[in-house]
């Protein structure tokens, strides 16, 4: 399992107080992993696409000095290295 996989399996709780998951989840099954693990009613159509890298945060991140020195961060963009997640919340 790849470290990616590893920590998007599930949700991940992220530091904007929402959630991530795996991409390769189609968005209906996102919406039943959510639903399961938050314990909620969570809808296909209240997930968005993301991307997300593990690195440096951006110098635009607000809480950039709290966070480890490498983290997975979300808005990364499309380019190499990134992966797609399903956010919630």
């Amino acid at each position: 399992m790849s470290k990616f996989e590893a920590a998007f399996s599930e949700p991940m709780s992220l530091s904007d107080c929402t959630y991530a998951l795996s991409g390769s989840y189609s968005k209906e099954e996102a919406a039943e992993v959510f639903s399961n693990y938050l314990g909620e009613d969570i809808k296909p159509e209240s997930l968005d696409e993301d991307r997300v890298r593990f690195g440096f945060p951006p110098e635009d991140v607000e809480d950039r000095e709290s966070l480890p020195k490498s983290c997975w961060f979300t808005g990364a963009g499309k380019g190499k290295g990134t992966k797609p997640v399903w956010v919630w919340g």
